[in-house]
């Protein structure tokens, strides 16, 4: 069992990165993966990185035979810099319809409910995501939940550069809620985190999506290699370590 992700670790994870290179051998040049510091999905712990996400990546590289370079960034940053640099992937990304076409994605990773999450206690209790839209809530900027929000007919949106500091933001009391997967809340709820679903947002497909320019035999090799470890129940043995339930948690 993993050592459960604190409030802290995750509130101060490094900014600029933390690298794993993959000792495989394979043709072409390494890959570059990004994510954000998101428990138990990614986040790193001892100078290595781990969660749900990181382990069936880095799992699916292994199968893959491909070598790569994995990173935590600010969400904002990683996902710029997989659409805009080849050789760049980013996770897990929610694949909607508005960035269909602007990645080539290896999926699915898994599916996941969202939430829109209260601090308990604090007595807002919408009843649907209409009754939502009168309280101010609180995103990442460049996060899929912003353009969901707004296209929802939300528009008092607070936006933070992270989601630890919306998080804060939340137990604060400056927001009165925010998105967040059915894990995280379930992650947090575990570590004594005064937070709870106010009302469910959607369940969004997530994955690996790739700059447009990745070589095309390193996207056929990661997605033959996903496919793989789906049947074999790799995927399922990687979920069970973290307690996770393809969906959502609270059922």
């Amino acid at each position: 069992m993993r050592k459960t992700a604190t409030f802290g670790r995750w509130m101060w994870a490094a900014t600029f990165g933390l690298w794993s290179a993959a000792a495989l051998p394979a043709s072409g040049e390494s890959l570059h993966l990004l994510t954000e510091d998101y428990p138990p999905y990614n986040y790193e712990e001892d100078g290595v990185l781990k969660g749900i996400a990181v382990d069936l990546v880095k799992a699916v590289m292994a199968d893959a035979g491909l070598q790569y370079e994995m990173t935590l960034q600010p969400w904002a940053r990683a996902y710029s810099l997989a659409l805009n640099t080849p050789g760049s992937c980013v996770f897990s990304t929610v694949h909607t319809k508005e960035r269909a076409d602007l990645f080539e994605w290896v999926e699915p990773l898994f599916t996941t409910e969202a939430y829109l999450v209260r601090k308990s206690g604090s007595g807002i209790r919408p009843a649907n995501l209409e009754e939502a839209k009168r309280y101010l809530i609180g995103t990442q900027l460049g996060d899929y939940t912003e353009n969901l929000l707004k296209q929802n007919g939300f528009t008092r949106i607070d936006l933070t550069s992270e989601i630890d500091l919306s998080v804060k933001k939340l137990l604060a009391g400056r927001i009165d809620l925010m998105p967040m997967a059915a894990s995280m809340l379930a992650d947090l709820q575990r570590q004594g985190l005064p937070v709870e679903a106010a009302v469910i947002l959607n369940t969004s497909l997530d994955a690996l999506a790739c700059n447009r320019q990745t070589d095309a035999d390193a996207l056929r090799r990661m997605r033959s290699s996903l496919k793989k470890l789906i049947a074999d129940g790799t995927r399922s043995g990687i979920f069970q370590r973290y307690n996770f339930v393809e969906g959502g948690l609270l059922r």
